[in-house]
Order: structure tokens, then sequence, then C-alpha cells
């Protein structure tokens, strides 16, 4: 059937042949009767037939009539849009900015939530986390994850992974690469062989690594060389002994790391003993298990919950408090689905990808009426020609099919330029998502090429935009009485019997949404506005952040503490600069150094009231901050590790452990069972970022605790000067100081506080463009709406304003045709908006969900923009010459 559809001609030519074939011989067998030649001929072509209907009759017999029609209409739709490519560029217009969002989308939801990891059987795989009572989720230590590990019996292979940065040479200076630490189970629970070589298994002892088909390209140029060949990282001589192939990234969906290395040698890589079994403290482990065949999920989760307890028990600090221990003792381990990988950003930016996905639904739905009003129009402008097409015995379904053809292939070319903006919008979105790490060592990245699921999307959408919403026009432009229609003019046309006023919906239902949309947007920009007005506590500008890996000096304090000393020394001599210090933990960084102190003498304080957020400084950190001193002092030059071991606490922590009470002189006993002595109070600061409250904060001079944490210190340089003006000298200094200690971050304060707000920029930013792309749409409905009006009614008006009508109220005449359905569908979008902010309360900050004051804004922006958009037909109607549209009429 397909092969005689596309071959039409070559099949309809070899008929051709058989039958002149048979005519030939049945004319033959009339001369061998005893006819003429010509009475033969003819008598053999009257007992045959009509052979062009013949032809069609065999053609159709075997079911091909549906395609030939089907052909008929596309292409009878493809000349219909190009008579009116005005209306053709509108409507695909329309719809390419609606669907293009919605792709867009998306696409970064399916990169982020839903896409499985390329492994063989992905349903298999569960994470592994911590569920602590009242917090989130955690990772595991090492000795849970062994613990873990011996004793379930639900997962076949269960592995571990960390992320890290590691240190390569490259040629004078060294480069980071993403690298991943990981256990002897990683590669075969994920299932996915080596492109080349092999990965290792086990607890392996030696300096082994695993490397991605990218890292294979870049450095290796693709050599089979690679294998055995020997890289330094941190210092650390490995010998490469695989490659993966390509598309292979893990167990991360954000990340792609170049290089794989045995867990066993994250102590010498990060300086720390977190790879001890005595690390107890250290939870750093992500941690995932393949189930085992025929175990489902419910029996993994009753294994993990019945052997928790134990695990914890016996993997906790045996220095913890019984209080500390009790809240983590009634916590369980849970296995969670796993497919889709694990992913740093997922819990950030679930959320606002749903909402983002709901807004774009409705700015779908506004260009999709927009499409609806459009198809009316043209419906009414075609009623002549499909009035003709009636009377002449068109069936009304084979009219409907021709029409709804039409709209399909309108909402097709508008996925298809939707396509093409979805690309520059997706890169647009992950500008936003890469600015954040994928974890607390790698840069992000997102695989936004479109899969299966992508394409499948757009094209429902696409196709069932054009059905939905291309049915009532269809509907409306074939109920028409032919006799009234053939008799008059199309635009003013009274035989339609119109049940429903399909325009005022559509235009109700568009200002609804734009009322939603607006008033969305209204609310993210307002919480923008108002967290960029928080004062942080400090004065970010004009710090320059400069951060260097000390790693492999860190059990050596006295060279860590020298080589800070020197560098600082240097840095405030450089020309330009105010002052210069040292800190550990970057304020609004997204990142926290969490410890745990008791008060000498409070017996009251929960495991929760213990904690309390920990920094390393220099002396003048303060100043530099421009944090006050509220009482007592800074840190000296005295402050050693041979002096007394002292402390500055914020003024919360003073508020909490020392109600009514001076706390300068008083000790706390940190979690390593370290007494340190309160010497001075400084004002509250934002930490991890500008929502939370001010945490309890405590201050460590860096002289006493240099060796204490497994990462480097950051330099904070308080000067006018740029960026590129002052890293050639600090890079100088550093070289001459240390020459083996690279630098490992450059930036300013101001795009570290900027950064912390990249997903409430997003939200803002999108939410205020869509608003924005809804009020035009809906002014380009409103628009066409009145000129449609204008057009129809030009008979009408003109014996008005014969009659003595004015101006203003042939105006009014035309807007009271839309007043009505816009009055309505801002009251149903203004109660929309009440009901659907409690959605995102979680979203904002320092704005109500349902402000008053963001919502008549909404109002006023959609009612100006709609006066706007009427006043050029309203404008035409009242200057319509009286006697020109009675000669028309």
């Amino acid at each position: 059937m397909l092969s005689r559809f596309f071959h039409r001609r070559q099949w309809q030519e070899e008929r051709v042949r058989e039958l002149e074939s048979y005519l030939e011989i049945e004319t033959q067998d009339n001369i061998a009767r005893g006819m003429s030649p010509e009475e033969a001929r003819y008598a053999a072509r009257r007992k045959l037939g009509n052979l062009t209907l013949l032809r069609e009759e065999i053609y159709l017999m075997r079911g091909v009539r549906f395609l030939d029609s089907l052909w008929q209409d596309l292409r009878y739709a493809a000349r219909m849009l190009k008579k009116g490519p005005a209306f053709t560029a509108v409507a695909v217009l329309s719809l390419a900015l609606g669907i293009g969002a919605n792709t867009a989308i998306f696409s970064l939801v399916d990169a982020l939530l839903l896409r499985p990891l390329p492994v063989p059987q992905p349903g298999q795989l569960r994470n592994v986390v911590a569920q602590i009572t009242g917090s989130e989720p955690y990772y595991l230590s090492y000795p849970m994850f062994d613990a873990l590990r011996s004793r379930n019996q639900v997962f076949s292979r269960m592995f571990a992974w960390a992320d890290l940065r590691i240190q390569m040479p490259s040629g004078a200076d060294v480069m980071y690469v993403s690298g991943v630490v990981a256990s002897g189970g990683y590669f075969k629970a994920l299932g996915v062989p080596p492109a080349m070589g092999r990965t290792f298994n086990g607890a392996t002892s030696d300096p082994v690594a695993v490397i991605s088909d990218r890292f294979w390209s870049h450095q290796f140029q693709r050599s089979p060389a690679a294998i055995g060949n020997v890289v330094t990282l941190d210092h650390i001589r490995f010998t490469i002994i695989g490659v993966m192939p390509p598309g292979f990234f893990g167990a991360e969906v954000t990340a792609r790391p170049d290089i794989w290395v045995p867990l066993s040698f994250t102590s010498k890589i990060l300086g720390s003993d977190c790879m001890s079994a005595k690390a107890r403290d250290c939870w750093w482990l992500q941690i995932m298990g393949r189930l085992k065949p025929g175990i489902s999920a419910q029996q993994a989760g009753a294994n993990l919950k019945l052997i928790s307890p134990r695990i914890f028990r016996d993997t906790l600090p045996e220095d913890w408090p019984a209080a500390s221990k009790r809240n983590y003792l009634h916590s369980q381990i849970v296995a969670t689905p796993g497919a889709q990988g694990r992913s740093y950003l997922r819990g950030q930016f679930s959320n606002p990808l749903a909402i983002l996905m709901g807004l774009v639904g409705l700015v779908l739905l506004i260009a999709c009426a927009n499409m609806a009003n459009l198809l009316l129009a043209r419906g009414s402008a075609r009623s002549r020609e499909i009035a003709v097409r009636l009377a002449m015995g068109a069936g009304r379904g084979r009219i409907i099919r021709q029409l709804l053809t039409e709209s399909v292939v309108l909402s097709l070319l508008g996925g298809a330029a939707g396509t093409l903006l979805a690309i520059w919008f997706t890169r647009l979105l992950a500008a936003f998502l890469e600015s954040k790490p994928a974890g607390p060592s790698l840069p992000v990245y997102l695989n936004l090429y479109p899969d299966w699921r992508v394409v499948l999307f757009t094209f429902v959408i696409a196709a069932g935009s054009g059905l939905v919403f291309g049915l009532a026009p269809a509907l409306r432009a074939t109920r028409i009485g032919i006799a009234v229609c053939l008799k008059k003019r199309a635009h003013n046309l009274r035989g339609v019997k119109r049940r429903i006023p399909i325009e005022r919906f559509t235009l109700a239902l568009q200002a609804a949404l734009s009322v939603v949309l607006v008033a969305g947007a209204g609310l993210f920009a307002g919480s923008l506005f108002h967290l960029l007005t928080v004062n942080p506590g400090f004065n970010s500008k004009d710090i320059v952040l400069i951060g260097i890996d000390t790693t492999k000096l860190q059990k050596s304090s006295t060279a860590v503490v020298n080589l800070y000393r020197r560098l600082l020394e240097r840095v405030n001599a450089f020309p330009g600069v105010q002052a210069a210090s040292l800190m550990s933990v970057t304020p609004l960084s997204d990142s926290a150094w969490i410890g745990t102190l008791s008060v000498p003498g409070r017996t009251d304080l929960s495991p929760y009231q213990r904690r309390v957020s920990m920094n390393l400084i220099g002396s003048r950190f303060f100043s530099v901050m421009e944090i006050p001193l509220l009482s007592g002092r800074p840190f000296t030059a005295t402050d050693t590790p041979a002096s007394e071991k002292v402390a500055i606490i914020s003024e919360r922590t003073a508020r909490e452990y020392f109600p009514n009470m001076n706390p300068i002189g008083r000790h706390v006993v940190l979690g390593d069972h370290t007494a340190v002595r309160i010497v001075g109070v400084v004002g509250d600061i934002k930490y991890m970022n500008l929502r939370d409250p001010d945490p309890r904060e405590l201050y460590l001079p860096y002289s006493q605790k240099a060796g204490a944490i497994p990462w480097s210190m950051r330099l904070l340089i308080k000067t006018r000067s740029s960026v590129a003006s002052i890293y050639p000298a600090f890079h100088a200094a550093l070289h001459k100081i240390a020459p083996n200690v690279p630098i490992r971050t450059v930036e300013t304060m101001r795009e570290q506080a900027d950064d912390s707000l990249s997903r409430e920029r997003m939200m803002a930013s999108l939410s205020i463009f869509f608003g924005l792309l809804a009020l035009l749409l809906t002014s380009v409905g409103l628009y066409g709406i009145l000129a449609y009006a204008v057009t129809r009614r030009t008979g009408e008006i003109g014996i008005r304003m014969a009659l003595g009508a004015r101006g203003h109220e042939v105006v009014w005449i035309v807007l009271r045709e839309t007043l009505g359905p816009v009055a309505v569908g801002i009251a149903v979008g203004t109660v929309a908006v009440l009901a659907l902010s409690r959605l995102i309360a979680g979203l904002l900050y320092g704005i109500r969900p349902n402000d008053p004051g963001n919502l008549l804004l909404a109002v006023f922006a959609l009612l100006f923009v709609g006066a706007a958009a009427a006043y050029i037909p309203a404008r035409r109607a009242s200057r319509i010459d009286p006697a020109v549209a009675l000669r028309e009429e």
C-alpha cells in the first residue's frame, strides 16, 4: 500500500499499459467475430468503461484512499498558509515562543530529573543516605559504609565515592582536573566496562587510575599508549590502567570527572584521615547500591531499617556526649531511587524547575488561545469558500478534517521554529545552573542534547495544540447557513449560529493567565529585590578572594603559618591594597564548617543548640570585612600555637550561650575537647546564604589551628584595584615564597555574593520574561479580535455614523466586545493568584505570596497593555467614512 502511494506515477503507467493491453486483446477478439476495426475498438472501450475512473478505483481498492486524501489536505493546507503570509507568520511566531519556552524548560527537567544513568538496568540502583531526624539526608562516613557493605542482605554490590579537584602538573604551572575517589566496586556495580584496559577492583592499595574518554582525547590524543602511562596527581604518581567509554560520567548526572582513583588514596590526596576506620565524624561519602535479583525496593528499605540502629551505634564517635548520640540512634539509613543518579543541584532546583514548567505551560496556553482567535477570524473570512464546498456536496466532517490539518501544520511549523528558539533558550538557562558547583569540588556539566523524551514532548505539545485549539474554530466555520452565506459578504455574515462566544472565552482565558504570570513575576522580582537589600553584616565591595592549595603542607602547622604570614606581609605592601587577611570558609558560598561545642555549667543545651559554624581567620579579618567588634579584642600576632587558645564569637552566640552575662573571659569546649577562652564579640553575619537567619558563629585564629582542617585558607584583599591588576603581583609573590603551591581560585567577594543568588536571579529573570511575553501575546490577541470586529462590522458602524453616532460612541461600541471578557479574566486570574501563590511561598523572601500591592500591579499592567492594544482598532473604527462603508455594503 505504501509503495503504491509513494510510487503512484510509476504504478499508474503500469496500469495504463495493462488496460491498453486488455483493450487491444478485446479489440482483436471483436475483429475475429467479424467487426470492422473501428467498431471492434469502440465495442471494447464500451465494455471496459471509463479508463480514468477505472484506474482510480483500482488505485483506491486496497486502502490508499486515506493516505491520498491526507496528502491532498497537506498540500491544500500549505497553499492556504502560503496565501496568507501575515496570518501564518503571526500564528507560527506565537506558537514558537510558547513551544520553545516549554521545550527549553523540559530539556533541563529531563537532564536534571528524568534522564536515567547510561548504565545497564539503572532501575536496580538505589541511593543510600543517612536520614537524620529533623535534618536533610546526610552522606555517610567510611566506617558506616564499611559496616553497611558487610551487613546488608539486599544489595549485590555497593560502592562509595567522593568528588575532588585534583592538581596535575601542566608545564611550569599546575592545572586542576575533576576527579573522583571511588571504592573498588564502583565500575562493576554501575555495569559499564572500560573501552580500553581495565578498572580497579577491591580495596586496592596500588596507585592506579582510570581516565575518561574526554581526558584521554585532550591529554593523550586518543593514543593507545595512554595505558601504562603515568600521571602525577597531587604529587602522587598514578599509572593509567583503563579508559572509560564516551558518555560515561559515573553516578552524578551534573558532573563530568576526568579521572577516577582508588578510595584508599583519599588520605594522601586530602592530607586528612577521612579514610581511616577511626574517622567516625567525617561524613563525606556518597553511596549507592545495586539490588540483588528479585529484591524489591520495599524489601531493601525494610532490611536497612532493621540494621540501621546497630550501624549507628557501632560507628558513631565514641567521645560524643550521650545527648548527641541519642538523636542519631533514632535515625536510620534509607535507600531512595537511584536510576537518575545523584545530583548536587537536584535538591536546589527541583521545585524552581517544576514552577517554571507550570509558567511556560501558561505561556503556551496563551499562545494557543491566540491561534484559536486567528483561526476563528480566518474561518469567518473563508465562510463563502466553505459554503460553496458544502453546497457542492462536501461533507462537514471532510471540511473539518481539512481545517484541522491546517491548524496542525501551523502548530508543527511553530514547533519546528520553537525548537530553534529552545536551543538558544536552553543555553541561557544552563548558564544560571552552571554558575553553581556540581558538588563540593566539581564544576557543573549539563547534557542538554535532546533525547527521545524531549523530541516526543515537543511533538505532542505541538500537534496537541493544533488539534485542541483548532477544533472549535473548525466546528464553527462549518456551522453556517449556506444560502445566507452565498448572498452576503463574508465579513458582514449574520447567518452563523453562535451558541458559545468562543472569542470572548479565549480572551478571558488570556487575561486570566496573564494576571497569573505577571503576578508571579512580581513575586519573584520582589523576592530578589528584598534579598539584594539584605544587610549581610559585612562589606562585600572592593574585596578580592584568592585561594591557594596548601594541602601538601597541611600536616605541618609551622610551614602553613609561615607561608601565610610571609604572603600577607607581601600582599599588604602591594600598591593600592588597604588590608589583607585570611579565612577558611567564605561567607555566602553555600558551604560551612559545622562544629560542636559545650559550655561549662550549661547542661540544658540540645545537640542542635551545640552546633556552631566555625571559621579560621587572620588577625585583620574583621577590619577587612568591616564586621563590627562589639566588645573585647580582635586576634593579634600574640595568638600563637604556644599561647592560650582563644576564640571570638558572634552576637547571637553570645546571646544564646551566655544570656544576661558578659562572655568575655569565659570558656567553651570544642568538639575535640579543646578549651578556648572568649576574647571578643562581633556582629552577626549571613553565612551560607542570605535567606537563612544569622547563625551561631565561632572564629578561631588560623595560627592556632592551621593543621586542623583538610582544606586551604583563602586570602581577602581589600583594594580598589581590579583582579587583573592584583593577580600578576600575587602570582609572582607566591611563586617566590612557595613555587610548588598553586593558586586555586581567584574572584571577588561581590561575585561570590552574586553567585549565592543564582537561583533567585534565574527565577526572577525568567518569570519577568514570561510575564512580559504573556502581556505581548495577550495584546496581540486583543488587537486581532478588535481589528476583526471592526472589519466585520464596517457596514453597521457606517450606518450608525450616518445616523449621527459620534466618534467616542463608536469607540465604546468596539471596546464593549472585549471589556467584559477582560474583566472576567482579571477576576478569575486574581482568584487563581490567591489560590496558587502558596505553592511558591518557599521560594519567596520578604514578600507575602498574596501581597495586594503586587496583585494590583499585575492587574494595572494588564489593563494598560489591553488599553494600548485596543486603541488602534478603536481609533480606526471612529474614523470610518460612512459613505465608503455604505458603498461597500
